[in-house]
């Protein structure tokens, strides 16, 4: 069981975390969030399953 974290401990990490956000460049934060929305699995599946996956390719296949 992990033990609780103080304050202390709490402000200490959200500031390394914004330390190491601030120090990487733009262009690396930029990449790394097209990769991530690249990655992303779609909501249809995600919330639905396969039943909304199946719906979306009749969607598709309706509108060409």
């Amino acid at each position: 069981m992990m033990g609780k974290i103080t304050g202390q401990e709490y402000v200490q990490y959200i500031t390394e975390q914004f330390v190491e956000y601030i120090e990487t460049p733009v262009a690396d934060r930029r990449q790394a969030k097209k990769e991530a929305k690249a990655t992303k699995e779609q909501w249809l599946p995600k919330w639905f399953g396969v039943g909304g996956a199946s719906l979306l390719m009749w969607i598709k296949k309706k509108d060409q």
